[in-house]
């Protein structure tokens, strides 16, 4: 709980609930809540049990907690605890002090080269989604796109043939591991969790079952004569220069926290994409068009990156509007002033990246889905120092070229194969914070992309008697 009281000039959110204060709201739907209180005040007081925390609302204050006054503000606050003792205290949970010596052999498996060496096994795991569907065939692209970044992100941590089973068991684990991480969040209390329901009988199972495989790959790896060239290869042999390196279970944390943190994100930002290009066929069109130009007709790989600025700007812009990561929180280590507020030593503070994405007073028209917002010259300061899906400042994710590079790749080389269209009268999506912000639900079908399937989804091609085929046109 918050060490003082909290000012009374700071308003305190809407929907307060007795007991619970807004865990219920947040446990719901919690984007729309936290959106209605940035239109309060720059800090509003939020309630989640017991535990009172500060909801930052404007982008140049949280800048202030994360980029020029981040000595004040650390890693924690109700999610970051509860991830910390659910995934260990690995990179995207440590404190400060434990971050200076866990960053610097953490980079070393995210490196220019490493990212390219790991391009392979990425658009291997999207030939193989592809290959998987079948024409008209309706997904849940969510899933999809879950069970492809699950793999592509196995893959590249661990290449070893020998351990195909314990890699497959590890992806089992962590698919029912990561939708009960959300509500242990939320509810920051353990009386509750410790209640002999179903729901947290199976979450127990699956966070010891997940820590037991990871523990026997590590020591796979470690009994192994010879390195292997992927990720966990490159964190266990990883050294800082006075020459320490990680523990088996330090190891452990880092792989975990790799496992909740890259999963989803890609994932989503995937689901995400393709939900906006089913609806914008102008943009899917110039998106094809884009891939299918590619020098020789090939299928887009990890050096075509460059040539696909479109989709970058897409994928940029399906961040804005759904950044994975929707909430984050920090804790205050020394008296500060924020925006007018006083926070002591210990209060906790919340911020949304999903809400300040959409500020009318940076982002222009900031509902619309607008990747030309993104070309060379448009965005200015306010809007680059706003867009921050991936964090910022010291703690900023170290993944992020990753993400982004499995994403690209994955993007490409889904849509040089298939279109994933839309149902007619099907229900549109709505965000949906489960630790990271999914769009439920999400059915698409799936049709090859033929010069004939092309003109059809335009409306350019002859109708067609479904008798005889022939056209019904005139």
């Amino acid at each position: 709980m918050s060490p003082s009281a909290p000012a009374p000039t700071v308003p305190l959110a809407t929907s307060a609930l007795p007991l619970l204060g807004h865990a219920l709201p947040m446990w719901r739907d919690p984007m729309p809540f936290l959106l209605a209180q940035h239109a309060v005040a720059p800090v509003v007081r939020l309630r989640l049990g017991p535990k009172t925390v500060f909801l930052v609302t404007r982008p140049e204050l949280v800048r202030e907690v994360l980029v020029t006054g981040y000595r004040r503000f650390d890693k924690g606050g109700p999610f970051v605890d509860t991830a910390r003792t659910l995934i260990g205290d690995g990179l995207g949970t440590c404190s400060a002090a434990d971050h200076r010596f866990q960053r610097p052999l953490m980079n070393q498996a995210f490196r220019p080269p490493c990212i390219a060496s790991y391009a392979t096994a990425m658009i291997e795991c999207a030939e193989e989604a592809a290959a998987s569907w079948q024409p008209g065939q309706i997904i849940d692209v969510c899933r999809e796109m879950r069970r492809l970044a699950c793999r592509a992100l196995t893959r590249t941590l661990f290449s070893d043939p020998a351990q195909a089973r314990l890699t497959a068991a590890i992806e089992e684990a962590y698919t029912v591991l990561m939708p009960g991480m959300w509500w242990q969040m939320v509810v920051p209390v353990g009386a509750v969790h410790r209640l002999p329901l179903p729901a947290n009988r199976r979450f127990r199972r699956a966070r010891t079952t997940a820590r037991s495989l990871i523990a026997r790959m590590v020591a796979a790896y470690r009994a192994r004569a010879d390195a292997l060239d992927d990720g966990l290869s490159t964190i266990m042999s990883a050294r800082d220069a006075a020459g320490r390196a990680f523990t088996d279970d330090e190891v452990c944390d880092q792989i975990a926290t790799l496992m909740i943190g890259g999963i989803p994100a890609t994932a989503d930002l995937l689901a995400w994409t393709f939900h906006a290009l089913s609806r914008d066929a102008a943009m899917e069109r110039a998106l094809h068009a884009e891939i299918d130009a590619l020098p020789g007709g090939r299928a887009p790989a990890f050096d075509d990156i460059p040539r696909l600025p479109l989709l970058g700007r897409v994928l940029t812009e399906t961040l804005r509007l759904y950044p994975s990561v929707s909430v984050l929180s920090r804790r205050v280590t020394e008296d500060a002033e924020l925006g007018g507020t006083r926070l002591r030593a210990g209060d906790e503070v919340l911020f949304s990246p999903y809400c300040l994405h959409r500020d009318a007073r940076v982002f222009e028209d900031p509902g619309r889905f607008d990747p030309d917002r993104w070309l060379p010259g448009r965005p200015g300061p306010r809007q680059r120092e706003a867009f921050i899906p991936f964090g910022a400042g010291t703690r900023k994710c170290v993944g992020d070229a990753y993400g982004m590079t499995e994403a690209t790749l994955a993007a490409a080389r889904l849509a040089s194969r298939v279109r994933l269209a839309r149902i007619p009268g099907g229900p549109a999506p709505r965000p949906l914070l489960r630790m990271t912000l999914s769009p439920v639900p999400l059915r698409l079908t799936v049709e090859p992309r033929t010069a004939r399937a092309e003109e059809e989804a335009d409306g350019t091609a002859p109708r067609r008697c479904p008798v005889t085929g022939g056209s019904l046109a005139g």
